[in-house]
């Protein structure tokens, strides 16, 4: 019999889990999560652990209660530790309760970890504070989905009118106005502030702001969607926020990429929204490389222009189960510091690297550095610049060239928001395509004076033929490259 581990996932930012949860994930066999709980904290959990989703929605419900610790009690059997990663805190509207009444009922060893709960951080986030000394004294949460529903007609909404201090409703979202019309009719006074925070701490944060006699046009006219916090009372018309005008840019890259941008952007207080996230797809010529590594005797060089190249490389290696040292006579050759970092953390210093990091630099280099008589594996991204290509060959280098993966986009939200970003950053040729393609799908029109900026000449290349000609296009072709390039050129008021 396994333990289990019901652990709060903390409000949607995934920096604010907690230190103890993170080390829980890392460890553990099996993570049951939920919709609340943000998919980007599944990357602490260790390879070969089973991910199972229960999300709910409100309306749709993928698993029902029932089922939920019908599962629980079947992994608790199974594995020797689980994590049941809920949104927020376990025990704040998570129905936690249940689940560890389930477990007790079983005899199945459990703990409670807790987390940050969205009540309390996402106001705060939102610049608001749930108390003051001066407005407010103490706070009340309610949930929208009791088995006493808001809008059961005995419903006692006096007794919330009544209340002195601030009202947080949880789940509420799709009961606002039946919520704000039943607080008036109850003698809540008609202009109380009201704030609907939208994905809440998120780098999609949204906020509505308004009385509770016209919170629910403001939110129509902003286009918030769930999941939110409902905020009532004086508190709510506070904005405690010291990064307010803040710039924002919008980001269209992998996700660790993205980290990187962000980490990058933020040092300088200015926020990195991912509007489009890419993901990594193999392409049919994974099975090439699988016959190559099996004669990769015959190589003297591997050359890798992405990290992507080279984690894909070693994670086949790892599957077939392919012996380190058989790579002991190979050199290899990065572009960039960033794919030098990936290669390093495979225990391989590089041993090429162009002194700029540019492909075209990248080509004329290494023809000078290899052999006529030495051949050359190039595993790469199906949008890769061909450039090299064409020079190896003016060379008269040997190489064989594969396109192992490409990488294809979703939005961010289901709605992809433009609001309020002013730079949009790409980091691909794919992905200039694939976000083109959604703004095309989703009629959307880029706002007004929008600025663009690209990390080589491929990718401008790109946007160019689907938009226009980028404002910025970093000289360095790597991430630290392009976030010093729209840096500066912010600085200098462009």
């Amino acid at each position: 019999m396994g333990k289990v581990y019901l652990t709060g996932a903390g409000p949607g930012e995934e920096g604010l889990l907690t230190i103890k949860g993170m080390e829980l994930l890392k460890e553990c066999d099996c993570v049951i999560y939920d919709r609340l709980a943000s998919e980007g904290l599944l990357r602490y959990a260790r390879k070969g652990c089973e991910k199972i989703y229960v999300g709910k929605e409100a309306g749709h419900h993928y698993r029902k209660q029932e089922e939920i610790n019908e599962i629980l009690v079947e992994c608790a059997q199974k594995y020797t530790t689980v994590v049941r990663l809920k949104g927020g805190d376990p025990f704040v509207f998570g129905r936690g309760g249940e689940e560890a009444q389930t477990l007790q009922r079983h005899q199945i060893p459990f703990e409670v970890v807790p987390g940050v709960s969205s009540a309390i951080a996402v106001p705060e986030c939102a610049g608001i504070p749930v108390t003051h000394r001066r407005v407010s004294r103490s706070f009340h949460v309610i949930t929208g989905h009791t088995d006493n529903s808001l809008e059961d007609t005995e419903y006692n909404y006096k007794a919330l009118a009544e209340l002195e201090g601030t009202l947080i409703f949880l789940m509420g979202f799709s009961r606002l106005g039946l919520i704000a019309s039943k607080l008036i009719e109850a003698g809540k006074d008609r202009d109380t502030p009201v704030a609907v925070i939208a994905d809440g701490t998120t780098e999609f944060q949204r906020i509505a702001r308004g009385t509770l006699c016209s919170i629910e046009e403001e939110v129509i006219k902003s286009k918030l969607s769930p999941p939110a916090v409902i905020v009532i009372g004086e508190t709510a018309s506070f904005q405690f926020q010291g990064n307010q005008g803040r710039k924002r840019i919008g980001v269209t890259a992998t996700e660790p990429l993205q980290k990187k941008l962000k980490a990058a952007f933020g040092r300088e207080g200015i926020e990195a929204v991912p509007v489009f996230t890419m993901k990594i797809k193999k392409t049919a010529q994974m099975e090439r490389l699988r016959q190559e590594l099996d004669r990769i005797e015959q190589y003297q060089w591997v050359l890798f222009t992405s990290q992507n190249a080279v984690s894909l490389f070693f994670e086949e290696m790892k599957t077939k189960e392919m012996d380190i040292r058989r790579l002991g006579k190979l050199k290899f050759a990065v572009l960039g510091s960033g794919t030098a970092e990936k290669l390093k953390e495979y225990g391989i210093l590089a041993d090429f690297v162009p002194s700029c990091y540019q492909v075209s630099v990248m080509a004329h280099e290494f023809a000078t550095v290899v052999k006529r008589e030495e051949k050359v594996l190039m595993p790469r991204a199906v949008q890769a610049s061909t450039e090299l290509e064409k020079i190896l060959e003016e060379n008269g280098i040997s190489f064989c060239n594969l396109a192992i993966y490409d990488v294809e986009g979703r939005p961010g939200t289901q709605k992809m928001d433009l609001e309020g970003i002013e730079y949009l950053v790409f980091v691909s040729a794919s992905g200039v395509q694939s976000f083109f393609e959604e703004v095309k799908k989703q009629g959307i029109c880029l706002p007004e004076g929008i600025k663009t900026a690209c990390i080589g000449k491929v990718t401008s290349r790109k946007l160019k033929q689907l938009y226009r000609p980028a404002n910025i296009v970093a000289g360095v072709n790597n991430v630290n490259g392009l976030a010093e390039a729209v840096l500066e050129y912010i600085k200098n008021g462009r």
